[in-house]
């Protein structure tokens, strides 16, 4: 299929239909029936598979307020608008928000040059609206992607709303951000053995002196747990490499609406499972209410939209990321 691209709706998966776009270069499967999830994208030249997915879970039909971690069968998720169980303008929010375990709206276009999806849900609590389109093109081992938020409501909403692809993960693994300050949430145990502190990323000071570089990824024999907030964003792109093949998984985006880049890691120390979850953000922390008193939260204004592109890259030849452009071109350092 050299040259050409082209968009399925033929398969199910577990009793999920999915739609699956392809070209000569990536192979992506979206589960529209489970929030939309991004179930896995593969680089086709090396047949390597750069989502994670649980290893003893698979996907199944997921209530509404269902609790997320008991239900993380991998891929990639959104979450909106909120992370933790929250009370927002009076309504409680169920665990991770509300659109994950959702049904979303769907219609597929194909031309010759370019596969696109478009998917929406509306919300039963927040009364949002939240829309997306994924397009491949011909001869890209990119996913763009342009998203629409439309507060349906009459009232302002306090928010948060995050990407959260899950990648495979090993010693291998490198993470890079172009972030100036990091936070360790109190959450673990990390490699710096203590919790609630701030630095410079990418090096932490650990409790007994010892400096780590936060970039490197940990075996799954180490016993690890790390969530953290990259802030201070300079420019908006986060990236994972598999220093072994030289193939990784980069996200790059608007900073001025996702500020942060929320980092998610377990080595082995969270339910025995190996893998890292990148996290571009609209804010920080995890608690949306905490977050709109300290003004690292956003408010969207009743009627009011928010409307950005997101563009995810799958690259080879790299042992580390330097930089990634709005448009998804990579630049870093070799791995020859």
């Amino acid at each position: 299929m050299n040259g050409q691209v082209r968009a399925t709706t033929d398969w199910t998966y577990r009793g999920f239909q999915t739609v699956i776009l392809e070209n000569e270069l990536l192979r992506v499967v979206i589960l529209p029936g489970l929030g939309a999830k991004i179930w896995q994208i593969t680089y086709k030249p090396a047949d390597k598979d750069l989502l994670w997915q649980h290893p003893r879970i698979r996907p199944r039909p997921v209530p509404f307020g269902a609790s997320y971690d008991d239900h993380f069968f991998g891929g990639w998720d959104e979450l909106f608008p909120n992370d933790i169980p929250e009370t927002l303008n009076g309504e409680p929010e169920p665990d991770h928000g509300e659109i994950w375990s959702l049904p979303w709206e769907y219609e597929v276009r194909r031309t010759a040059e370019e596969a696109e999806v478009r998917l929406w849900v509306e919300t039963p609590v927040s009364a949002c609206r939240m829309e997306k389109r994924i397009r491949l093109r011909a001869g890209e081992a990119k996913l763009r992607f342009r998203h629409r938020l439309t507060n349906l409501g009459r009232g302002g909403l306090p928010y948060l709303w995050k990407l959260h692809a899950a990648v495979k993960a090993d010693a291998n693994g490198r993470i890079d951000a172009d972030a100036a300050s990091a936070y360790i949430e109190d959450f673990g145990p990390p490699r710096t053995g203590r919790t609630k502190m701030g630095y410079a990323w990418p090096f932490a000071e650990g409790a007994d002196g010892a400096v780590h570089d936060m970039r490197r990824c940990l075996p799954d024999t180490a016993g690890i747990n790390e969530f953290q907030y990259l802030t201070e964003l300079r420019s908006g792109w986060c990236a994972y490499t598999d220093t072994a093949s030289g193939i990784g998984l980069g996200l790059a985006f608007d900073k001025d609406v996702f500020r942060s880049c929320w980092l998610f890691a377990t080595y082995g120390g969270w339910r025995n499972l190996q893998t890292v979850i990148l996290e571009p953000c609209t804010g920080y922390p995890i608690s949306v209410n905490e977050g709109v008193g300290a003004g690292t939260h956003r408010t969207l204004p009743g009627g009011g939209t928010l409307e950005t592109e997101v563009v995810a890259v799958v690259y080879e030849g790299l042992r580390a990321v330097t930089s990634i452009d709005r448009d998804g071109t990579v630049k870093g350092e070799s791995d020859t």
